[in-house]
């Protein structure tokens, strides 16, 4: 019985585990049965707010409390009141388990007996394990942070503040403090969950490989867990690993199937992977939940479809998304299907609308420009090219600039490789955008009779391979 009374106060979710598996074996044993029921009722209690905690799922332990309390007096009196406050505990991050019905029933209920509760917990304290873990993880669930008081919650419970127990949960409160948290990983290794909080406060930090690997380590521990598996797959998207990121969304996807973020999350990556038809299938999977996310999906299945050719049904999505997004990229989407459809003004209107909101988006001006030229809107194809050159050689001094910190840095190889290659892909990209550019110039140029503006352009691109035959014989007439 000392030895798991000394597993709680450890507090990690392993001796947690074992202090429950004690207390259980125990209870069979007549001088230990009414003790050893107790200790495994708040034990099992706090390994369901812990599992609550880390966003991982239910294993059923507050069930299991409730099934030990049941036809006991005792503990109907002391332990059965924990456990409708432990019910109301929150779940940690956006992969819940449960419904947002759920949640909020649980947040009502606590709001609700919000005083009646609080006055409990701060009378019995001091009781034992489960009444000083709640009485620090009720109050951090529901006083705003800025009225949070850690230290005179502590005071309160004099026998427990210093206990790994407490101090975890202090330590992840609101914030998360690192020094704790990393002083108590090395103090007590079998607190393998606080890599996960652990890589959370790198990840605020911008600390993108150290919190990789602090999830990694996590995720190590226990797979099935929401929480971490879709950490992992946002970083993997961070450092343009898609493969490895659609990898990690579905293993989010197999523990909350109808988890909104991770399916768009996966729709991202696999239309930056190319897999238009697979990202398809995704985006309608999100859709078929009705109500989350809709402008989102509509955006990237416009996307998706306008990458396959298929611009009719991609106008119908691009509309609307742009009824329920305020955003460039949704008309700058939609000039681009409008183009490809041969509406052109259609498309210098819904270019003009998202230059309007992203004045920096190189390739909106150069399309704006392009659909202009084919008007023969010279004047404003000039001005429109002109600035968007300005901007493409911005855009490449920056991607030369990233690629130099790419090499400089201390990334695995084979991802400073993929990365480089990306970024030199997107250089290749503007500079075809700026011969594009530079030839429309020249010509619009030349049709307002601007000969030495014109000449000046079209000596850029007199040996390019696409467009060099025509800018000599643009120079020939420029004589």
């Amino acid at each position: 019985m000392a030895g798991a009374d000394a597993l709680v106060r450890a507090g990690c979710f392993d001796c947690l585990l074992a202090a429950y598996k004690e207390y259980d074996s125990l209870r069979h044993t007549p001088p230990a049965e009414d003790t050893a029921t107790a200790g495994a009722a708040r034990a099992a209690a706090l390994l369901a707010i812990r599992e609550r905690e880390l966003g991982t799922e239910d294993s059923g332990y507050l069930k299991r409390a409730q099934e030990l309390t049941a036809g006991r007096p005792s503990l109907q009196q002391t332990v059965a009141p924990l456990l409708e406050i432990a019910d109301t505990i929150p779940t940690r991050g956006s992969a819940r388990q449960v419904s947002d019905d759920t949640e909020l029933a649980r947040m009502q209920a606590a709001n609700r007996n919000r005083d009646a509760w609080t006055e409990y917990l701060r009378t019995h304290a001091e009781d034992d394990a489960l009444s000083a873990y709640l009485w620090i993880g009720f109050n951090c669930a529901y006083v705003p942070t800025s009225q949070q008081a850690m230290g005179d919650w502590l005071a309160r419970v004099p026998g427990w503040r210093d206990a790994p127990l407490l101090s975890f949960k202090a330590a992840t409160c609101s914030a998360f403090n690192r020094a704790t948290l990393d002083r108590l990983l090395q103090t007590e290794p079998r607190f393998v969950e606080l890599n996960y909080f652990i890589g959370l406060s790198a990840t605020f930090s911008g600390k993108i490989d150290e919190a990789f690997d602090y999830h990694r380590r996590a995720y190590a521990w226990r797979e099935r867990w929401p929480a971490v598996t879709n950490s992992l797959a946002n970083i993997s998207i961070t450092i343009e690993e898609f493969d490895q990121a659609v990898e990690f969304f579905d293993r989010t996807l197999a523990v909350v199937p109808a988890f909104p973020d991770a399916m768009l999350g996966k729709v991202r990556a696999l239309t930056y992977l190319g897999r238009h038809e697979d990202a398809l299938v995704t985006v309608d999977q999100l859709l078929a939940l009705g109500r989350w996310l809709v402008g989102d999906a509509r955006y990237w299945r416009a996307l998706n479809e306008a990458q396959l050719a298929r611009y009719d049904a991609a106008w119908e999505d691009v509309e609307l998304a742009s009824k329920l997004l305020v955003n460039a990229a949704v008309p700058k989407l939609a000039g681009i299907i409008s183009y490809r459809r041969k509406q052109l003004d259609v498309a210098v209107a819904k270019f003009d609308e998202s230059l309007k909101r992203d004045r920096l988006d190189c390739e909106t001006g150069f399309y704006l420009g392009v659909v202009l030229a084919e008007q023969a809107v010279w004047v404003r194809t000039a001005d429109v090219l002109v600035e968007t050159g300005r901007c493409l050689d911005a855009g490449e001094r920056n991607l030369a600039d990233e690629i130099e910190r790419i090499r400089e840095s201390d990334d695995p190889p084979a991802r400073k490789a993929r990365q480089i290659a990306r970024r030199e892909q997107q250089i290749a990209a503007g500079r075809r955008m700026m011969a594009t550019s530079s030839f429309n110039v020249a010509v619009a140029y030349y049709n307002l009779g601007r000969k030495g503006e014109a000449r000046q352009f079209a000596e850029k691109v007199a040996e390019d391979e696409q467009f060099g035959e025509r800018a000599r014989d643009l120079l020939t007439r420029l004589k």
